[in-house]
C-alpha cells in the first residue's frame, strides 16, 4: 500500500488549531469534520486556507464536495489528489 502524501496527524493538528483546541472527543481518521469535530462554515474555510498553505495546494471549490468532509481520511485523500495535479 502506498504511503499517504498527506499525513493524517498533520491534518488533525490543523483541525485542532482551527477549533482552538475546543474538541470534546479525540479526532481520528474516521471522524466526520462537521458531525464529530463540529467545524462550522467559517472554521471549514479557515481549515482550507491552512491546508492550502501547509500542503502547497489550491482547493477548487467547484470540485469540492460535501463527501470530502465525511472523514479526516476522505479530506486527506481529496487534498492528496490536489497535490498530484
Amino acid at each position: 500500500m502506498q504511503q499517504s502524501l498527506i499525513p493524517q496527524q498533520k491534518l488533525i493538528e490543523l483541525i485542532t488549531q482551527v477549533k482552538g483546541g475546543a474538541i470534546s472527543a479525540p479526532i481520528t481518521g474516521s471522524s466526520h469534520l462537521v458531525d464529530d469535530v463540529g467545524l462550522d462554515s467559517l472554521q471549514l474555510i479557515n481549515l482550507v486556507i491552512l491546508v492550502e498553505d501547509e500542503f502547497q495546494v489550491d482547493v477548487d471549490f467547484n470540485s469540492f464536495q460535501v463527501e470530502h468532509l465525511s472523514s479526516v481520511d476522505k479530506f486527506g485523500q481529496f487534498i492528496q489528489q490536489l497535490a498530484k495535479t
